[in-house]
């Protein structure tokens, strides 16, 4: 079974991923990349960052039984997608501690406020989409949540994608 493991950068699937480690076969988009560059289509200097070309990822990883962690997983073929979300102010904060430019961080809190990633997702993956609010908890309680999901069908119904709402952030950017 794949398991897509995706969200805006910054909402905590990285930190979240190591301790799924410990129990999971768990893989990150930045490491398949790292070791076939031949996924990589070119550099956007703009946003620093890697443009992955997703029909070679997802061609690779078709045959992948684990988690799959990184803000394309979810393009993936997955049998289930989580989707780790924050509010869009506490994820701004997240973001400034990183090497991004305002420009950079405005884009990604913008997409979590508008529920981007659960809405492709939901489109993508119907009936198989599940998020977590990763605000206020730390990354053991965001990972146990995780492993809950993946493992009772019945627990999952708590986190059906859709639930978390931040649109009204946006009217106060106005």
């Amino acid at each position: 079974m794949l398991i897509a493991l995706t969200g805006t950068p910054g909402t905590g699937k990285t930190s979240v991923a190591k301790i799924l480690k410990k129990k999971y076969r768990v893989v990150e988009i930045s490491e398949i990349v790292k070791k076939d560059p031949s996924l990589i289509l070119y550099r956007d200097e703009k946003r620093n960052s890697l443009v992955v070309d997703i029909d070679k990822l997802r061609e690779k990883m078709s045959s992948y039984d684990g988690i799959v962690v990184g803000h394309l997983s979810h393009h993936l073929p997955a049998d289930l997608v989580i989707v780790l979300r924050t509010h869009p102010e506490i994820l701004r904060k997240r973001l400034s501690t990183k090497n991004y430019s305002e420009e950079k961080i405005r884009e990604n809190i913008e997409a979590e406020a508008i529920s981007l990633i659960t809405s492709e997702c939901m489109e993508m993956h119907t009936g198989r989409t599940y998020e977590v609010d990763t605000t206020e908890k730390t990354p053991e309680e965001v990972a146990e949540i995780v492993m809950k999901i993946i493992e009772d069908k019945e627990f999952r119904k708590n986190y059906i994608a859709g639930k978390i709402d931040y649109t009204e952030v946006v009217l106060n950017w106005y």
